[in-house]
C-alpha cells in the first residue's frame, strides 16, 4: 500500500508553510511505502506535478496537506470544487477568479478519505478538528480538484483527500505532534 503525502511551499509573503514542514519531517522518517512531495503554490505547476506524481507512483492513498492560517483547528475538506476563485495571486503571479478548473467535469468531488476516523485520531492526539464544506478557491482547491478528477477518471482505486493545517513555525512544539497525527492517518 503506497501513500503519497503532499504539502505546499510558502506563499503570500510567508516564509514557512505548515504543510511543507510536516511533509519534510515525515520524509525524514523514511517510512516504507510513503512518498512525499512539496508542491509549488502555483496553479499551473502544481497541477502538472500532482499529475506526474499520480502517474509515477499510482498510490493507494493520496493525502494532500495545505495551510489555513486563520483557523487553529485541523480542517478536513469534504469537497473539491471545480472552481478557481481567489483574489490572491499564486507564487507565479497568476490570478484566477470565477473559472472552472476542468471544463465539462462535475461541479465537485467528495473526499474519499475516511475523514471521521482521521478526525477521531486527531482528537486522540489532543488537536481540535473542523469539517469544512470545501477547500476554498485558491491553489489548494485547484490541486484537490485536479487530483480528484484524475482519480475519478484514470485512477479509480486511489483514495484522495485534502486537509488544511493551522499555522506552525519550524520551532513550534506541536510540529512533532502534527507529524504523528499524519502518521496515524496513514495507518488508518
Amino acid at each position: 500500500m503506497t501513500t503519497l503525502v503532499t504539502g505546499f511551499e510558502p506563499f503570500g509573503g510567508s516564509k514557512v508553510n505548515s504543510s511543507e514542514l510536516v511533509v519534510k519531517a515525515l520524509d525524514s522518517l523514511g517510512q516504507p511505502n510513503v512518498v512525499t512531495a512539496v508542491l509549488p503554490t502555483s496553479y499551473r505547476r502544481a497541477e502538472a506535478q500532482i499529475g506526474d506524481l499520480l502517474r509515477a507512483h499510482r498510490p493507494d492513498t493520496l493525502l494532500m496537506l495545505g495551510l489555513a492560517e486563520p483557523t487553529p483547528k485541523i480542517r478536513f475538506e469534504q469537497v473539491a470544487l471545480n472552481l478557481d476563485d481567489s483574489e490572491s495571486t499564486d507564487n507565479d503571479g497568476d490570478l484566477r477568479m470565477r473559472g472552472r478548473i476542468v471544463e465539462g467535469a462535475p461541479v465537485g468531488y467528495w473526499s474519499s478519505l475516511q475523514l471521521d476516523r482521521m478526525a477521531d485520531a486527531t482528537r486522540r492526539h489532543g488537536e481540535r478538528v473542523l469539517f469544512s464544506h470545501d477547500a476554498g478557491g485558491f491553489v489548494c482547491n485547484h490541486v484537490f480538484f485536479t487530483a480528484a478528477h484524475l482519480v475519478a477518471t484514470v485512477y479509480p482505486a486511489t483514495r484522495c483527500g485534502f486537509v488544511h493545517l493551522p499555522a506552525l513555525s519550524s520551532s513550534d512544539k506541536r510540529l512533532p505532534r502534527f507529524v504523528e497525527i499524519v502518521r496515524s492517518w496513514i495507518k488508518e
